[in-house]
């Protein structure tokens, strides 16, 4: 009996020495739900995760694949996922409507990735009026795009031709392979079928100087008050992964996460999704407020609201890794 109670005597005394490694041993990996769109600068996150840039930080992501930005914002003000990568489009949106909870930390392309391709019949944006252009979403981030790669080739997008909601990059795609639409926005690995295919690309947006939020790490505040260590290791995987996908000594490694996350094993593709994101994105997960700007100022409705961009972001996170990353001679 006495040497019980000398037993029970010393694990309380052991405990109150050491509470905080006793407690992060039985802790173990923090999971967390983060919601993705299948995009090319998107592919970034898989990547991360696949490499197991997150686990470095004590986190067991759960990736769930939500198409439209409508749907994955409503999962986040739900708290059915804590973090999600995301375009600009809904979340601002939302947000301008009293989302106010919402907020991006970083972002994984800040500059159009997008072609404006075109069935072979339509050669000039004279051709486009009157036709039929897909979007994934009305309201998403490739609603927007379209609109402004429309407007850009000097055509009004609410009247000269129809934007539907039609899914994601492959069946737009394959929509405009069968005569269904006539023309569509796409990314990497699709700008390379329409190259083969003969379509017409009609406008690169990639080499326009336009800043955007093509797709970020989105958050909500409240998650960010309860759990801010979290999230700030969220960035650290991010950008680790990030340094990951771009070393040319992870090729094979990045191609093969690339097919798995596309479900593909066309080589040719996912070699031309690792090149143009690689060149697309450099450095850290970088946001700027100009980006946010820039979907305000061509937005008809947002554009007469009177915001301040800068309330929707929270750059301390990307601050902080800066730092780190300094500190580190990195």
């Amino acid at each position: 009996m006495k040497t019980r109670r000398w037993v029970l005597s010393l694990l309380c005394y052991v405990q109150l020495l050491f509470p905080v490694f006793l407690f992060a041993q039985a802790k173990g990996p923090r999971e967390l739900n983060v919601a993705y769109p299948l995009g090319g600068s998107t592919s970034y996150f898989w990547v991360a995760y696949r490499s197991g840039a997150f686990e470095k930080y004590g986190l067991r992501i759960k990736p769930i694949y939500i198409r439209g930005g409508v749907a994955a914002v409503q999962s986040l003000l739900a708290r059915e996922v804590l973090i999600e990568m995301q375009g600009g489009s809904s979340p601002i949106a939302a947000w301008a409507q009293g989302a106010k909870e919402l907020t991006f930390i970083g972002a994984v392309g800040n500059r159009l990735d997008y072609v404006l391709v075109a069935v072979p019949s339509v050669r000039k944006a004279e051709d486009l009026k009157g036709k039929r252009i897909g979007v994934s979403q009305l309201g998403a981030s490739s609603d927007f795009i379209a609109r402004y790669a429309l407007r850009r080739l000097g055509l009004n997008p609410e009247k000269d031709v129809t934007i539907v909601g039609a899914g994601g990059a492959g069946e737009r795609f394959a929509a405009v392979s069968g005569g269904h639409l006539q023309a569509t926005v796409v990314q990497p690995p699709f700008t390379l079928l329409a190259r083969k295919a003969g379509f017409p690309i009609l406008i690169d947006l990639s080499k326009e100087e336009f800043e955007y939020i093509i797709s970020g790490p989105l958050t909500t505040r409240s998650f960010i008050r309860s759990d801010r260590e979290t999230v700030m290791n969220f960035m650290r995987g991010l950008a680790d992964g990030m340094d990951f996908y771009r070393d040319d000594k992870n090729k094979d490694k990045v191609i093969k996460s690339l097919g798995e996350y596309y479900r593909s094993n066309a080589v040719e593709e996912l070699e031309e999704t690792r090149r143009a994101y690689s060149q697309l994105t450099p450095g850290l997960p970088v946001i700027t407020v100009k980006s946010i700007e820039n979907f305000v100022a061509n937005d008809r409705v947002l554009s007469t609201m009177n915001l301040r961009a800068a309330d929707v972001l929270d750059l301390s996170f990307l601050e902080k890794l800066e730092e780190e990353r300094k500190g580190k001679g990195r």
